[in-house]
């Protein structure tokens, strides 16, 4: 298992590239490839790891296997952490065999090898399992983490390797602590000194402006005369030459504030290398003991120089980095308000969904944004806004993407590499990242967000939360945009229905008076006509009679007349005898008067009382149906089915006409329909309509009802 190193934006894991090598020199043949890799990795590194050791033990000047200067350990510890635990091995048999070549036998081979491995894998361990190590050590806390871990686990190499020189007579233990300070010190600076160098490194720089190379070559340059001019001379007789090592911290500084990590780390490694030539010459302000202690010496000073330089780089990157989020939140933030601001200039859908879309690929980054949603209510899913693409493209990238993702869970956000997919299939994506975010509000899915960005780590976390945040305000702005919609055209209808109620109102009171005047005012004025003829005839009692017989049937069409004037208002039997008699008695006259053939049937009507505002209601809905049949449907039979559950009370008219398409129906039409659905929905029912041309037509209205 390959641990990778921690990669910022721009920078190539070593490990990553390494294996790309070495798959590149053995080819694709699976069965072979990772253990070739594999051992490939480990002899290399016990190959590196023995050539540093064999460096190392050339300044070994109390005891053959120590040495105060031992950059082995770092460059163990920097493999664990870039490779992974599984490369141990090349540790192990690097200290195994470099023992047994320089002399040691068996047993102190073993003990040296056995210290050294448990060193580099404790120390790769606690910093990935405690301190959430960065490879790249861009934080105070990976710095700190590295100096901790490695005074303990140094412990552990020096402990071990100087025990087992004891005990196999290699060493005087009266010299025990001597020999392990010695052990430990060389440990301890191979850790915070190679380790951070190979860590670094392990990940390419990013560009930076040629004036930075510039300035970090003159750096360089300055700062190797001062080390050498510090460390190349003689050891001199006062505190003067002493003094001049703090000169080198200036330039150390400068380095760590300008060039960052890998500046800082190259300086570290000049100083140092520069500063050990030195001292084991015996020069500079260091040698004034024995070599060992010399080198002691000057590694302590160089931890200084090491953390120094590595903390105020990780404490300026950090301050860099929080900057950089500041201000990339307050762009998001930005962006956010602007599209805010935008959403609400527009109150047309296919604007909402295009400026969304529009927004996505010019303030967010991506290379193609779309949306899709359902056309109508019920209808089929599909793109209603582009941008970036034509629609031939977006068919055919929507196929290639959704062939290899699919959403696992419903209104959750769906993010897809190119990494995810099969690598033979790599020729046929143009596009490196494929996001999905649903469109939601109130928990009710009003479509989804799909992206396409040619980066492949496009979709970070910041980056989610950022899309995730805009999707939901463009689900906020398309669902005002339907409100403000349905509360438009709902204005318009209540508008045009209180002008057709005036004019219905004013209708009705024509009708009313013409019905008035030219039959019943005819017929009280013909009525007074025959009283008069009948007080003029009194004294003939056959004419009385006739006259008498001429009154009644007078008397009896007004009558007629004043019913029928009044059953169109509201007839009385609604009252007295209930839904099913008074549209028995509307249906049987409506039959006579246009000699259509209406069929009406009651289900579980038996005896049975409704509401007086249901009976109201399902009596209109009949009536105002009966009534457009006449006006429009050219109908020759309707059925009307009137229905009591247990839980609705439904009214079904169905006519033979020539039908319509009800969104194409006119003003007046609409108003019809829209009178009668309000009449079901003020009773908490369901009213709809199907119709075709050609077909007929389909009213049906349920009201809840609760015996």
């Amino acid at each position: 298992m390959l641990i990778s190193s921690y990669n910022l934006e721009g920078r190539v894991p070593f490990g990553a590239i390494i294996n790309e090598m070495f798959i590149n020199v053995l080819g694709k043949r699976p069965e072979m490839k990772s253990v070739a890799v594999y051992l490939l990795k480990v002899i290399i590194l016990a190959i590196v790891y023995h050539l540093a050791a064999r460096l190392g033990l050339k300044m070994a000047y109390v005891q053959i296997n120590t040495s105060p200067v031992w950059p082995p350990t770092g460059i163990a510890l920097a493999a664990l952490l870039i490779f992974g635990y599984n490369v141990w091995p090349a540790i192990s048999l690097a200290v195994l065999l470099g023992s047994l070549f320089t002399g040691a036998d068996i047993w102190v081979a073993v003990g040296i090898t056995l210290g050294n491995t448990l060193e580099a894998l404790a120390g790769a361990y606690l910093l990935k399992r405690f301190v959430n190590f960065h490879n790249v050590m861009d934080r105070v806390q990976d710095v700190t983490g590295l100096g901790l871990v490695s005074v303990f686990s140094t412990t552990i190499s020096a402990t071990i390797g100087t025990t087992t020189l004891m005990l196999t007579g290699r060493g005087e233990w009266s010299g025990f602590g001597a020999l392990w300070s010695t052990w430990w010190i060389g440990d301890l600076l191979g850790a915070l000194v190679i380790t951070p160098i190979l860590l670094v490194w392990a990940s390419l720089p990013r560009q930076r402006q040629r004036r930075l190379y510039v300035e970090g070559g003159i750096l360089m340059v300055l700062l190797g005369f001062v080390t050498w001019y510090v460390f190349g001379g003689k050891p001199p007789d006062g505190v003067l030459h002493q003094a001049l090592i703090y000169v080198i911290f200036p330039f150390v500084i400068w380095a760590a504030l300008r060039l960052g990590q890998h500046g800082a780390t190259v300086a570290i490694l000049l100083v140092s290398g520069i500063a050990i030539w030195g001292t084991a010459q015996g020069l500079g302000p260091f040698s004034l003991e024995s070599k060992n202690n010399s080198l002691v010496l000057l590694q302590t000073f160089m931890a200084v120089v090491s953390l120094t330089a590595l903390i105020l780089t990780a404490a300026t990157l950090e301050r860099r980095n929080a900057a950089e989020a500041l201000q990339q939140q307050a762009e998001e933030l930005a962006t956010l308000n602007d599209s805010s601001k935008t959403f609400l200039d527009s109150f047309d859908i296919v604007s909402i969904y295009q400026t969304i879309c529009h927004l996505a690929v010019s303030r967010l980054g991506l290379d193609v944004a779309w949306i899709e949603a359902p056309v109508d209510e019920g209808g089929e899913v599909q793109p209603v806004a582009i941008a970036g693409l034509s629609g031939e493209a977006i068919a055919i990238q929507k196929s290639m993407w959704e062939g290899y993702f699919a959403p696992q869970m419903e209104n959750a956000a769906l993010i897809g590499t190119i990494a995810d997919i099969p690598p033979s299939n790599f020729h046929d994506f143009t596009y490196n990242a494929y996001a999905v975010f649903p469109l939601v509000f109130s928990n009710r899915p009003i479509g989804t967000l799909k992206l396409l960005s040619k980066r492949k780590d496009f979709f970070s976390e910041d980056k989610q939360i950022l899309i995730q945040s805009y999707a939901n305000l463009g689900a906020v702005a398309i669902q005002n945009t339907w409100l403000f919609n349905e509360v438009r055209m709902s204005n318009r209808q209540l508008h045009a229905l209180s002008q057709r109620l005036m004019k219905a109102h004013e209708n009705e009171r024509l009708h009313l008076s013409r019905e008035l005047h030219d039959e019943s005012g005819q017929l009280l004025a013909a009525l007074a006509v025959q009283l008069g003829l009948l007080e003029r005839d009194a004294d003939h009692p056959e004419t009385v009679r006739s006259r008498i017989a001429e009154l009644k049937n007078t008397s009896n069409a007004i009558q007629e007349n004043l019913h029928r004037l009044a059953v169109n208002l509201r007839p009385a039997s609604l009252d007295h005898l209930g839904l099913v008699t008074t549209l028995q008695q509307y249906i049987k006259e409506f039959s006579r008067q246009y000699n259509i053939n209406v069929e009406f049937e009651a289900v579980g009507m038996q005896d049975k009382r409704l509401p007086i505002e249901i009976e109201t209601a399902l009596f209109r809905i009949v009536q105002e149906s009966l009534t457009n049949v006449v006006l429009h449907a050219q109908a020759t039979r309707v059925d009307v089915l009137l229905s009591l559950t247990d839980q609705h009370v439904s009214a079904i008219i169905e006519d033979n006409g020539v039908g319509f398409i009800p969104t194409s129906a006119t003003v007046d039409d609409q108003l019809g329909l829209f009178g009668m659905r309000e009449r079901i929905e003020m009773l908490d029912g369901t009213f709809t309509i199907e119709s075709s041309p050609g077909k007929g037509t389909t009213v049906k209205a349920q009201v809840p009802y609760d015996d």
